[in-house]
């Protein structure tokens, strides 16, 4: 059956079409839903980080002015361009301005360290509110390079980033004349404030990264989050981007990255907020995508399986039970289903059936009586064919006053007429059609005194399997009426049976074995056919004209068709060595057997 055509396909894709637009409308209300969240999640998120950006960047900008006015309005720092060094005004000076510089670090809450370098005399003085070596010696190793920045060209407001090993640093470094270089140092944590961001959760939090990626600052996000972060720093200019991270299990997480490029150094501030924690008062609109496909399942498996109860069964039930009686079987029934409608149906299936099956029966039995009467008509109709050829055999004898000859084949004639009065029956043991053909062979020889003889090779075990009455005679009187013809030596006429299981093993000698085909050749050395009725008769045509000159021949093989169908046959050949060959098959039955597959019509009177 065709499952595009069939009422399963039309009703899954019925009902498909029906559900689909509802749940796109419920998938898409879900997706507005969850982006209504990040919009607002990430409004507000990105409020706090821009107002902590804002915050530490205006303290830089305060401090980039701060630095470039000390060497306009601290007197402190132009005496000491004209103090010797080392003298006690000049460690006077530096004390004060040490004083100045940590008075400014309270008022700059952000900044970690001020610093004034002597490059002259390679003297840093450094007021800071951390731990003063590590300060002191990222300083000095940041100097040159602060130093060579700022040679030649004018300054500008950015901040330097600077490594102290397992810390970050923000510098800016200023020059106030050809000696005297000043500066400050932020320290990259203190620009970091993830406590703003409550929607961060366990597995969120904020960052520092540099141009490069690299984290800046301290961070609650592991090495994977900040590697994930910082591939999608291109696109912070977004309002906000979804990113997933592939997890150890294979399963997606996601996250809403936020981000605001700093206008003061090459850094970027990178929030992450996980979307699991970040939707947790909103699980429904979280789980019913995923369940979406769940859901169309269930309730597309629950319709088919109620309308399979409903309707498929009964109706494939119905369906095997035509596609039984489309083979022939006749005796089935339907059991009758719970809907009246359908139940109406079955009522009618089964009274169709057992109608049927009557009218085949009587179909049948009229089959029966018409070939019955048929093959006895047929059977009939071949003695007075062979009588006309005795009476003229007798006659030429008589002309010829062969009297002893008359009186023989007087007495033959009576055996074989005698043999006739069984002819009527349907088939008769082949020991006894082998008889008969002795009888006519006998009857032939009279007639043909030195000049005919025969041969009958048949094994005793193969006497008691039947044939049709006067199946072999037709093809021996053809055989030497054709080809006993202008001969000077002997015509010899030999038949032969043997059994083998299938016509296609027909010439194999298959010892004691019990097969289903028996086969009779009828063999002479004559002169054969000739090609043209040869050909004729391998095609069958001696059947296109029953009243001429093979009625014998076709009145033989239309009995084997009526009695055994496509199981009998029959061939015609030419000898290699001269002659002709007819080759008869029948199936291999005793009496018994041919009486149980072929009973007696029923008389009906």
């Amino acid at each position: 059956m065709n499952f595009i055509r069939s009422l399963r396909f039309k009703f899954i894709v019925g009902l498909t079409l029906i559900m689909l637009p509802l749940f796109l409308l419920l998938y898409y209300n879900n997706v507005y839903a969850m982006k209504v969240v990040r919009d607002q999640v990430s409004l507000t998120n990105m409020n706090h980080l821009a107002k902590s950006v804002e915050q530490n960047e205006r303290v830089l900008q305060e401090t980039n002015r701060y630095l470039y006015s000390l060497g306009e309005r601290d007197p402190d720092i132009i005496s000491l361009f004209f103090l010797e060094y080392g003298s006690g005004d000049y460690i006077i000076a530096k004390q004060r301005i040490m004083n100045k510089f940590m008075t400014d670090i309270g008022f700059y809450n952000l900044i970690d360290s001020f610093f004034l370098y002597d490059a002259v005399n390679d003297d840093l003085l450094l007021a800071t509110s951390g731990n003063y070596d590590v300060k002191k010696s990222v300083v000095q190793e940041s100097m040159p390079v602060q130093m060579q920045q700022l040679e030649g060209d004018i300054q500008k407001p950015e901040w330097s980033i600077v490594h102290g090993g397992t810390w970050n640093a923000l510098v800016k470094t200023v020059r106030i004349n050809s000696q005297f270089y000043a500066g400050a140092l932020v320290d990259m944590n203190a620009m970091n404030h993830p406590e703003q961001f409550t929607e961060s959760g366990d597995r969120g939090g904020a960052v520092i990264v540099g141009a490069d990626g690299g984290a800046l600052s301290d961070s609650a996000l592991n090495s994977a989050q900040i590697k994930l972060a910082a591939a999608h720093i291109i696109g912070l200019n977004n309002p906000y981007q979804v990113i997933s991270e592939v997890t150890s299990t294979g399963s997606a997480r996601q996250y809403l990255m936020l981000g605001i490029a700093s206008a003061m150094s090459e850094m970027n501030y990178i929030v992450l907020l996980p979307e699991e924690d970040m939707m947790r008062n909103l699980p429904f609109f979280q789980q019913i995508i995923r369940l979406l496909p769940i859901g169309a399942a269930v309730i597309l498996i629950t319709a088919l399986i109620f309308l399979r109860q409903l309707l498929f069964r009964p109706m494939n039930v119905l369906i095997r039970g035509m596609r039984r009686v489309s083979l022939g079987e006749l005796d089935v029934r339907l059991e009758t289903p719970s809907s009246s409608e359908l139940e109406f149906f079955t009522h009618s299936f089964n009274q169709m059936t057992s109608e049927i099956r009557h009218l085949k029966i009587d179909v049948y039995e009229e089959q029966l009586r018409t070939r019955e009467a048929e093959f006895k008509q047929l059977q009939m109709q071949i003695n007075p064919h062979f009588y006309l050829n005795s009476l003229n055999i007798i006659h030429s004898l008589a002309s010829l006053q062969k009297h002893e000859l008359v009186q023989q084949m007087a007495g033959h004639l009576a055996d074989y007429f005698r043999f006739s009065l069984r002819a009527g029956k349907r088939v008769i043991r082949l020991d006894e059609e082998l008889e008969h053909i002795r009888h006519y062979l006998e009857i032939q020889k009279l007639r043909f005194p030195n000049k005919l003889d025969f041969i009958l090779d048949i094994a005793t075990d193969l006497e008691h399997y039947v044939v049709p009455p006067l199946t072999i005679q037709p093809f021996v009187e053809n055989a030497i009426i054709h080809g006993f013809q202008r001969r000077s030596e002997p015509f010899v006429i030999r038949i032969r049976a043997w059994k083998s299981k299938t016509l296609s093993e027909s010439h194999s000698d298959r010892g004691t074995e019990d097969y289903s085909v028996l086969h009779l050749s009828i063999t002479d050395n004559g002169v054969g056919f000739e090609q043209d009725i040869l050909e004729r008769l391998q095609l069958g045509q001696y059947a296109e004209d029953p009243g001429g000159q093979h009625i014998g021949i076709w009145n033989v093989a239309y009995r084997l068709i009526v009695k055994y169908g496509e199981s009998a046959g029959l061939q015609f050949m030419n000898q290699s060595d001269g002659g002709a060959a007819v080759m008869i098959h029948v199936p291999a039955q005793t009496e018994e057997e041919e009486g149980g597959a072929y009973a007696e019509p029923i008389d009906r009177g």
